[in-house]
């Protein structure tokens, strides 16, 4: 029988993974003697920005989705191969075109016409691996039927012999980390009188609770940013990052809701990080399944003329000088507003790949002009809006400072969970284990890092269990702990942001040296 920890053992979650404890964030009121929007002009402004903000959210969000296919058990009927949503899984093709999966039509785009073993095994950790087989059964591809629906992988290097997945259902390690969530998850739902157990890995009634509670705090700067006042152009992108690190991450993991369109919509409702259809590429295809391999994950190579933080980047003359102070600063600056925002997602929609490690569908008209359109808003409410209401001088720095402050929180808690020493080089043919060597937790006792990282410092349990709310990783986190200790798994973690942020510099400069 397995020797598992014992749940009851476990130390409480954080305080935000119960319902009724107080909040350590508090909503933001404005006092009344502040006369917002007395100038008419930037009332009008004001109004105008939000009703055209609303309008492309939704035209965005309504044609970045693809139609729900039916559930009808009948064949859909297609305009060509590429329409069919087929996934090899364990070298077995399924068409998933009929499927009504819980996930919605965004869960089965991820693994359109890829080797989707990976994504397959992380997002369904809760369901007997037999189970989960004999329901794909039902939408095997047989044989001689794959050409038909155009069976072939965008990217032939995308054979899914990166893992061994041989016996994986019965590895001693791997039963071990499913049954500490299923007995912890188990307890919940039955507490809680929920009719799955899925349902109680999403966001509490606390954490919507946070999560609201920013985004109030959040939109609440925004009359007085958009009026000049100094003291919020730190403090409007700061909240920004706070809002989006602690719901934004989760509803693209499908770990905000159990409802797949909050899911769905939630992101696009502030889209300041990336374009959540291309942050699906980035992020959950790419850097989840095969984190710190290169030319798999996306993450290696951002800026590879600029950066180079993993050896699969080929060295350049430009590199020798990536650990100086300027040239970090320049690079955490404008990761996010010019990288991910616009360099690399004009580059994948030209180049159908990500990075050249993901690949993308060639998107349809429609679904292309609401992309470029979000985009061009994007831009527009970054960094142009400030030049039609300030001075020169003024609105050049309204424009660079707030979103090089928020770009900057973004790489303080994404590069120090797996781009240090120890992580880096690391691997293992076993998925779970891969995904525990090549990360890194810090400040797991401090709320500080807790709250202002999401949750991102809690990177092994959140790589291992992508679809359970971050607010849970604290509860879970010890009972990963004592597993990896049982079977002989390194453990990474270290005690805040200080220590993760030395370790990631030592191993830039360490990459910049000529090998």
């Amino acid at each position: 029988e397995m020797d598992h920890p014992n749940v009851s053992s476990f130390p409480a979650p954080a305080d935000e993974c119960r319902v009724g404890e107080d909040s350590p964030t508090r909503i933001l009121f404005w006092p009344q003697e502040l006369k917002l929007g007395s100038n008419e002009k930037n009332m009008t402004a004001e109004a105008g920005i939000a009703a055209l903000a609303i309008t492309i959210i939704a035209v965005v969000y309504r044609y970045s989705l693809k139609k729900k296919s039916n559930s009808s058990g009948q064949p859909s009927q297609q305009k060509n191969k590429t329409d069919y949503i087929v996934t090899k899984i364990h070298n077995q093709w399924y068409n998933l075109t009929d499927f009504d999966h819980p996930g919605g039509p965004v869960a089965l785009s991820l693994v359109q016409r890829r080797d989707g073993t990976a994504l397959f095994e992380s997002h369904h950790p809760f369901t007997k691996h037999k189970k989960l087989m004999q329901v794909l059964s039902k939408y095997e591809v047989p044989k001689e039927e794959e050409s038909t629906y155009g069976c072939q992988l965008m990217d032939e290097r995308d054979d899914g012999l990166v893992y061994e997945w041989d016996g994986i259902e019965s590895d001693e390690f791997v039963s071990d980390l499913k049954a500490l969530i299923s007995e912890y998850f188990g307890k919940i739902a039955k507490e809680e009188s929920l009719s799955k157990i899925t349902e109680a890995t999403k966001a509490t009634l606390a954490r919507w609770a946070l999560v609201m509670t920013l985004m109030i705090s959040f939109f609440g700067t925004l009359p007085l940013y958009i009026h000049g006042n100094w003291i919020f152009i730190v403090l409007t992108p700061v909240l920004a990052w706070l809002t989006i690190a602690n719901y934004w991450h989760d509803a693209t993991h499908f770990a905000l809701s159990s409802d797949w369109r909050v899911n769905a919509f939630m992101p696009y409702l502030l889209p300041l990080l990336s374009s959540p259809s291309v942050w699906y590429h980035q992020h959950t295809i790419g850097h989840h399944a095969y984190t710190n391999i290169g030319h798999k994950d996306p993450d290696l190579a951002h800026a590879p003329q600029l950066m180079r933080e993993h050896k699969s980047v080929r060295w350049r003359s430009t590199h020798s000088n990536q650990a100086h102070f300027l040239r970090i600063l320049l690079v955490w600056s404008i990761a996010s507003g010019i990288g991910l925002n616009i360099l690399s997602d004009m580059r994948s929609v030209v180049k159908l790949t990500y990075n050249n490690a993901v690949p993308c569908m060639q998107r349809s008209r429609s679904n292309l002009a609401a992309h470029l359109f979000g985009r061009l808003f994007y831009i527009c409410v970054a960094y142009v809006w400030p030049f039609f209401v300030f001075p020169m001088w003024k609105a050049l720095i309204w424009s660079f400072v707030p979103n090089a402050i928020f770009s900057m929180c973004f790489m303080l808690n994404s590069q120090i969970n797996h781009m240090v020493g120890p992580c880096i080089d690391a691997s293992s043919k076993n998925f779970y284990k891969h995904q525990i060597v090549t990360a890194q937790n810090f400040g797991n006792d401090s709320r500080l890092c807790y709250y202002f990282s999401g949750g991102l410092n809690y990177q092994i349990e959140h790589h291992l269990f992508p679809t359970i709310n971050h607010c849970h990783l604290p509860a879970l986190a010890p009972g990963v702990k004592r597993i990896c200790q049982k079977h002989g798994v390194p453990y990474n973690v270290v005690s805040g942001y200080k220590e993760a942020l030395v370790a990631h510099l030592a191993h830039t400069a360490e990459m910049a040296v000529r090998p």
